[in-house]
């Protein structure tokens, strides 16, 4: 005898495939985080190659040497002076078409690449108005340094790829993180109900 009545049954089960909102959101989630991953991933990989890729190294000449550019005027070429850059050097353009205007400026901040076993600081950047191929001359008082050129990449565009590297990842897995509980929170409030629901209809 039950003086309370007969204890309560198990809970009645629920075909998951009742659930509300479906599954198919956890895959949702789980898609959005991989993909910024591997955005994350493909952007670090460009990043660091085009970076390594700014320096031309295997047309490095010596100093009093000269080397012949390729210059545009929507893509400034820089020349990069082999590391530790301790000597006073000077570039010039010393060839090009006649009527163009080829000049030599020294970049606002610095930037070096380590490529290989050496590293190679942003010395000069080239800039004209005309797209040719311009030879280049550089020197240094002792005429101890190695130059090479290559593309003017800079702090700012390296830190935008490091930026993109690292927070599109973070967001995915945020959103796909945030995704997965609310998913998860509200099917296991609809399974409560239909099991409520299903308890006390049987009744």
């Amino acid at each position: 005898m039950y003086p309370y009545g007969p204890p309560p049954g198990p809970p009645p089960r629920i075909d998951a495939r009742q659930l509300r909102p479906r599954r198919r959101w956890f895959v949702l989630a789980a898609v959005i985080a991989a993909v910024c991953v591997g955005v994350g991933i493909v952007s670090f990989v460009l990043t660091l190659t085009s970076t390594v890729d700014s320096v031309d190294d295997g047309k490095a000449f010596t100093s009093g040497q000269s080397v012949s550019v390729r210059i545009g005027p929507d893509d400034d070429a820089a020349i990069y002076v082999r590391s530790p850059f301790v000597a006073r050097a000077h570039c010039k353009i010393v060839s090009g078409p006649s009527d163009s205007q080829p000049r030599v400026t020294t970049p606002e901040s610095t930037f070096t690449v380590t490529k290989g076993s050496g590293e190679w600081e942003r010395a000069f950047v080239l800039k004209t108005d005309t797209d040719a191929d311009y030879r280049v001359t550089c020197d240094d008082p002792r005429g101890a340094l190695t130059f090479a050129p290559g593309d003017d990449a800079d702090l700012a565009s390296f830190v935008g790829g490091i930026v993109v590297t690292v927070v599109v990842p973070l967001l995915g897995l945020l959103a796909g993180s945030g995704i997965a509980i609310i998913v998860g929170v509200r099917r296991g409030r609809h399974r409560r109900w239909l099991e409520a629901q299903a308890y006390y209809g049987r009744r």
